[in-house]
């Protein structure tokens, strides 16, 4: 019997290895498509329609991808969230220090910073007027709308809420705690109504609908200064009601 030489026996396939950043990266990217579609299916259809399956489907990645990087459907629903609205939170927050850092702070500049986040952003987004545009407000449309049906919600939504109806409480001492709650709700209402579809909000009647009209909606469509001191300007009036 012939014995082989050690060159010839066959040496197994070698294995190629990924570099370390590369599969970072690749890991990172399948991150972010799954967020965007479970997004876009959200945005679509409401977060009832949300399941791992038809993410997995529309995503083009398997169920384990899902499941890897997340965990399930209410720690993505989580992160979707988060990666939303914690920026604009943190802004909101931040611009409500300022205002009331000042040597003379204002109920006016408390609502602005209320408003002028989400405002700016739905102004820059529907600008965009592209499909990855409106699906990111509509989806923070419906992210606004629902604290109450997700308990981890609170979360996010409790130190801003806290803070600003304290704020408001302090510049509207004749009002009952009730009522400055009342109010504040009603601007979240009126802010999550403008982020659903801007194009609503610019919209004139039929029988207003002329030349002149349609000039007016171009202009106050690309101004989002004005849209913020116009939404300031009615929620200061509502807080200032008797």
């Amino acid at each position: 019997m012939t014995r082989k030489s050690a060159s010839a026996v066959s040496a197994p396939p070698a294995t190629r290895v990924r570099p370390r950043g590369s599969q970072n990266a690749a890991g990172e990217e399948t991150r972010t498509t799954i967020l965007d579609v479970a997004e876009r299916i959200c945005a679509a259809e409401g977060f009832e329609a949300l399941s791992v399956r038809a993410i997995s489907e529309a995503a083009g990645v398997n169920l384990a991808a899902i499941t890897y990087h997340f965990g399930g459907k209410s720690q993505l629903f989580e992160e979707m969230f988060r990666r939303r609205v914690v920026p604009l939170n943190d802004e909101r927050l931040a611009l409500l220090d300022a205002a009331l850092a000042g040597g003379a702070p204002t109920l006016e500049a408390v609502v602005r910073a209320f408003v002028e986040p989400p405002m700016k952003l739905t102004a820059a987004i529907n600008a965009r007027s592209n499909n990855s545009a409106l699906v990111v407000m509509q989806f923070l449309s419906r992210a606004f709308a629902m604290p109450g049906e997700n308990e981890f919600l609170q979360t996010y939504y409790e130190p801003v809420r806290s803070r600003f109806i304290l704020a408001l409480k302090h510049f509207l001492p004749r009002l009952p705690l009730e009522e400055v709650i009342w109010r504040y709700n009603l601007m979240v209402g009126g802010i999550i109504y403008a982020m659903g579809g801007w194009e609503r909000m610019e919209r004139p009647p039929a029988a207003f609908a002329s030349a002149s009209a349609s000039a007016q909606r171009a202009h106050v469509h690309h101004q989002p200064d004005e849209m913020v001191d116009r939404m300031v300007r009615f929620f200061l009036a509502g807080l200032l009601a008797d």
